[in-house]
């Protein structure tokens, strides 16, 4: 195999320290402010979908996601620090609200290896102070080198904060993103009316790309998210020949999406005699209904393979 694989695990990790109205973790997948892990299997679980990852015959990029805050789980980031250490894995990407860097990163200087460690923090306007949340980005990167993007989600009402976000990280030498904001409980609409302002607030502006590129975004890479948003069925997609999705239960799909519309899955990790069914085709038609949601499902598009990241430690940073 030539390449490596692209791999976006979502764990079923749950304990988050923030109670944002906005969370995409909901329902079956929901987050939560009491409990790590909402059942002792599903560490086990992810104990095995991680070993499974790190001892592949062949390279992984990860994108290691849970459904709450993963520096808040020590045995989460117990088995994260393990799987930077492995010889096959080039990096391993953490999605993070940063609050608790400096206290857990000190920690893992001797269990991880942290020049693998790439960090996509969040801000939170509303819950955490944007000065406390710079610092603690640039204590990652300036203390232990790890691969840090700054990302901040835009609203309808919200395009001042994201600027400040933008100066803040742009003055601290910090890469930065803007992703538009979700409704989470709105995108099965966007598949039926063809209209993404139904799950995306920022467009019932007129000039919301705009905006979104004054505040330092993408342009192009918010355009791509809303093709892929609408209805990706059909489109020329290359995730099942090097990228793949396994969601919470272990369960192998091309996509985030085959999982989201219940498609067969590929197998499933827990499974011993499981191998990893790859298609030899780079290109292949999307066969699910609903649009991509998630930016590690719509760079796998043929639309997207200008933006889609190459050698940065990132499934999510495209300005390689």
């Amino acid at each position: 195999m030539q390449q490596p694989v692209r791999i976006w695990y979502v764990a079923s990790q749950r304990l988050c320290n923030l109670d944002c109205t906005y969370c995409v973790s909901v329902g079956d997948w929901a987050k939560s402010n009491r409990y790590d892990w909402a059942d002792p299997a599903d560490r086990a679980t992810y104990e095995r979908v991680v070993e499974w990852i790190g001892t592949r015959p062949f390279s992984v990029k990860v994108r290691l996601g849970s459904l709450g805050e993963p520096f808040a789980s020590p045995f989460f980031l117990d088995k994260a620090a393990w799987l930077t250490r492995q010889p096959g894995v080039e990096h391993v990407e953490l999605l993070s609200n940063a609050i608790l860097l400096p206290r857990r990163l000190p920690k893992l200087q001797t269990t991880a290896n942290l020049g693998r460690l790439s960090l996509w923090l969040t801000w939170h306007d509303g819950q955490v102070e944007l000065e406390r949340f710079i610092a603690a980005a640039s204590f990652a990167q300036e203390t232990y080198g790890c691969f840090v993007v700054v990302n901040a989600l835009l609203f309808q009402d919200n395009a001042e904060a994201v600027a400040r976000a933008r100066d803040a990280a742009v003055q601290a030498g910090l890469r930065f993103n803007v992703d538009l904001g979700y409704d989470p409980a709105a995108t099965g609409e966007v598949a039926q009316t063809g209209d993404a302002s139904a799950a995306v607030p920022a467009l019932r502006a007129s000039d919301a790309l705009a905006i979104l590129a004054q505040c330092g975004g993408s342009r192009a890479l918010a355009e791509t998210a809303l093709k892929g948003l609408s209805s990706c069925q059909g489109m020329l997609c290359r995730a099942g020949h090097d990228s793949v999705f396994i969601d919470i239960h272990g369960q192998v799909f091309r996509c985030s999406n085959y999982s989201a519309q219940d498609l067969a899955p590929l197998g499933s990790v827990l499974d011993p005699a499981f191998e990893l069914p790859l298609r030899d085709e780079t290109w292949a038609p999307c066969g699910a209904a609903g649009g991509c949601g998630n930016k590690e499902d719509f760079l796998n598009l043929q639309i997207a393979d200008p933006l889609r990241p190459t050698e940065v430690p990132s499934l999510g940073w495209p300005d390689a």
